[in-house]
């Protein structure tokens, strides 16, 4: 069945169409502001007039093309085009920034293929059992692994771990603005109603850490005279993804695509927390820990295996289920809705080729946005070649378009520009971003999972003790936090030591 699925979907009237969401996704991946989200909007009406095969696979190319645009725009621009491409932008950036712009997006490229491709193989191996084993999470179980995703932050808080805890603090801090989801009442709102919603992911992404870097950049420029935005390649490995690059990073790779198809597969994580585990975990297993953030290819594979594995992934519980995995799965059951599908159990006894064909279409995906990747990279290199006065005005204009689109509101741009201002002093006093992002991601998601935990146990702290798998997440938890402390500690210890060596006299 699997094989009459690539027969189905290689046939030019399908294909077509796969081709064009994944083309669209990258677009719209690619500009700030614009996500994956919003191409699955704008094609879900036209899916109307195409068949299940050809509806399903539009929609799911355009997910897996949005997901690896972002890295694109976060590599070459600071600008993250998707939330799940921010934590791309530090090791991206800094990469492009050393005229490996090329090498930098082919190794997302060839990271979100493999990680599709992996989370594809296991979709269609193991897609039930994973999907039963995922309903043994409840609130509580849910609540440890934000606790378990909280340890990022320390992870990722550089060289000053309070300064890092402050950030991330801050972030979750910046999380609960808006409706209280179980009492209704504004929060931390100051009387502005259009604050009740919250704060927009895709606002607080741009504005943190696209316009800060805009006004670093200006900053710089002004005090010496810059040439290029980012210089040209080297020499010639500057611009490949080598042989060597894929031994050092495959390990890499495949770990994070596990990680990120197992995020999938738990509905509500998504791609974003996906792409800052994959991060995490490359660092901590990486011979080099002190390259993250400064141009690690280990971290840019980390994190684009993890994001696009979830794209296959969360059509787990989508399809077994029925139950949407995040905003891009629940559109997606809407158009198998409108094709008189409905996604659970049933759908393998009823439309069992229509699923396998789905399968080859997401595998055929990857390959169709590495050929138009591969043929457009020289096109979005060239940005390296244009000055910064000709460069930052353009992104800026794509991030405040990007931003009022997605509501038509000039108040978030006002958000925007006030996270720029943010993100600018966090990098001036050398707070990591990136701990605030991840606070501001996991927030909603821990509030609202540790409260219905305590909800359901009238207030009694047991219900997180309750269950074997419980306290397997306990101990999963308490080993990450040491194996980073410790990584930590050794690391402070060196650095002494080579300070000492240092002031030690010569002999």
């Amino acid at each position: 069945m699997l094989g009459q699925g690539f027969l189905t979907i290689l046939m030019p009237g399908n294909l077509i169409y796969l081709v064009g969401g994944v083309a669209l996704g990258l677009i719209m991946g690619a500009i700030p502001g614009l996500t994956a989200t919003m191409a699955i909007a704008l094609l879900v009406p036209l899916t109307l007039y195409l068949s299940p095969t050809q509806a399903i696979t539009m929609l799911l190319g355009a997910f897996n093309g949005g997901t690896f645009g972002g890295s694109i725009a976060a590599i070459l621009l600071a600008t993250p085009g998707t939330p799940a491409a921010s934590a791309t932008v530090g090791d991206g950036y800094a990469m492009a920034r050393q005229g490996k712009a090329g090498k930098a997006i082919k190794t997302a490229l060839v990271s979100s293929v493999f990680g599709c491709l992996t989370a594809c193989v296991l979709l269609v191996l193991i897609a039930e059992p994973v999907a039963q084993y995922a309903l043994q999470f409840g609130a509580a179980e849910y609540t440890i692994l934000m606790l378990f995703a909280l340890t990022i932050i320390a992870s990722a808080s550089g060289d000053s771990m309070v300064k890092g805890l402050m950030a991330g603090a801050v972030g979750l801090l910046f999380g609960v603005i808006g409706m209280d989801p179980v009492e209704t009442i504004p929060r931390l709102t100051f009387g502005a109603l259009k604050l009740s919603s919250g704060i927009d992911i895709v606002t607080m992404l741009i504005g943190s850490l696209a316009l800060s870097e805009i006004l670093v950049q200006i900053e710089s420029f002004h005090k010496r005279k810059q040439g290029a935005l980012l210089p040209p390649p080297s020499c010639p490995d500057d611009d490949k993804f080598t042989r060597k690059d894929f031994k050092r990073t495959w390990k890499t790779m495949l770990r994070s695509a596990l990680l990120g198809s197992g995020i999938g597969a738990l509905p509500g994580l998504g791609s974003s927390l996906a792409a800052w585990v994959g991060y995490d975990a490359a660092k901590r297993a990486s011979k080099h820990p002190e390259e993250f953030g400064k141009g690690s290819i280990e971290g840019i594979a980390g994190a684009e295996a993890a994001n696009n594995a979830v794209c296959g992934s969360n059509m787990i519980p989508l399809l077994t289920l029925g139950i949407p995995g995040d905003v891009v799965a629940a559109l997606i059951i809407g158009a198998f809705m409108l094709q008189g599908l409905t996604p659970g159990p049933m759908i393998f006894r009823e439309a069992a080729q229509d699923v396998y064909n789905i399968y080859a279409g997401v595998m055929v995906s990857n390959i169709v946005m590495a050929i138009i990747t591969l043929l457009t990279v020289k096109l979005f290199t060239k940005i390296s070649k244009l000055q910064p006065n000709v460069v930052l005005p353009c992104v800026c204009m794509f991030c405040i378009v990007g931003v009022y689109a997605l509501n038509s509101s000039l108040f978030d741009v006002g958000i925007m520009l006030a996270f720029a201002v943010i993100g600018y002093f966090l990098q001036k006093f050398h707070f990591p971003p990136a701990c605030m992002l991840v606070g501001f991601i996991l927030s909603p998601m821990l509030e609202k999972y540790f409260r219905t935990a305590m909800q359901m146990s009238r207030g009694s702290v047991s219900i997180f003790f309750k269950n074997p798998l419980d306290w397997v997440l306990w101990v999963i938890t308490a080993v990450s936090l040491f194996t980073i402390l410790r990584g930590k500690y050794k690391r402070y210890k060196a650095a002494k030591a080579a300070e000492k060596a240092a002031e030690a006299p010569a002999e």
